[in-house]
């Protein structure tokens, strides 16, 4: 499942960061300016009541729309212009919804529940790809990062940003952003083998994230942000299949896994495509 590591990395890690309120009123006229790595501390500032298990923060879900606006190298070119919605609540929801063969796919985990719509589809592609359980998974695992609020705070310097002392600004869709370029620090790169690991990150007023391009030697991934938005609590039915849906796939966490490797695999695929022949 290497390919889902790759391409599932890129897309749940981008969902990762995304907009803040501003601290100061100075920078609501216009991107952020300051420090990049305080710019990039609070891009990441709104997600951790979601996804940190010791938060104090009021808002503990997120819903986010994504869009791959563009792909290459060992991406599937199918991949571009795929739009993804995602809704993650702490401590164990997440829902994906994403084009799959010709229609639209929902993968959803509600606590010790997982499903996914169209139910033959999905078994259809699990036994294609040859998807397996995910072994020794507890059930109730949690779905948060195995850090504390204190640790975040230093995850800005895991970043080695290119030419921190210029605030880099250009407009993307008609608003002036903020540009940041960087890449691992050295020696975390060297460790996890990402020496070619690159990012730029565009940065909207309020510290809102409105694209992602990250790059490495066998392929390049560009995602737009359309849609951010916090709260304390989803609705229930968010975590429930649609009340019209008759053909449901239900099983456990341990699927999860495998569940989004064949969405991720197999983005804006047609009905008559077979992309478990082009899986790494």
């Amino acid at each position: 499942m290497e390919s889902m590591k790759t391409r599932w990395a890129v897309v749940f890690s981008l969902v990762l960061v995304c907009g803040s309120a501003l601290d100061a009123a100075a920078e609501t006229a216009g991107p952020p300016r300051g420090n990049p790595y305080d710019v990039i501390g609070k891009i990441f500032q709104p997600f951790w009541g979601v996804l940190l298990a010791e938060s104090n923060g009021a808002n503990r879900a997120a819903v986010l729309t994504l869009e791959m606006t563009e792909t290459e190298g060992r991406l599937p070119k199918e991949m571009k212009g795929a739009t993804l919605k995602a809704a993650v609540e702490f401590p164990d929801k997440v829902r994906l919804e994403a084009p799959v063969l010709g229609e639209t796919f929902i993968v959803c985990r509600n606590g010790n529940e997982v499903w996914a719509v169209p139910g033959k589809k999905a078994e259809f592609l699990l036994s294609q790809f040859r998807v397996k359980p995910k072994e020794g998974l507890n059930l109730s695992t949690p779905i948060f990062l195995p850090i504390t609020p204190a640790q975040a705070i230093f995850l800005p310097a895991l970043f080695s940003v290119k030419r921190a002392d210029v605030a880099e600004v250009e407009e993307l869709n008609g608003e002036e952003c903020r540009v940041l370029s960087a890449g691992l620090m050295p020696e975390l790169a060297r460790a996890t083998g990402a020496e070619d690991f690159q990012t730029r990150a565009w940065v909207g007023p309020g510290h809102m994230l409105r694209r992602v391009e990250v790059k490495r030697e066998d392929f390049k991934a560009v995602v737009d942000l359309r849609e951010v938005a916090f709260s304390k609590t989803l609705p229930a039915s968010t975590w429930e299949p649609p009340a019209d849906a008759t053909d449901v796939y239900r099983t456990t966490p341990a699927m999860l896994e495998g569940l989004l490797y064949v969405v991720m695999n197999s983005l804006k695929t047609a009905e008559g495509d077979a992309p478990w022949l082009s899986a790494k």
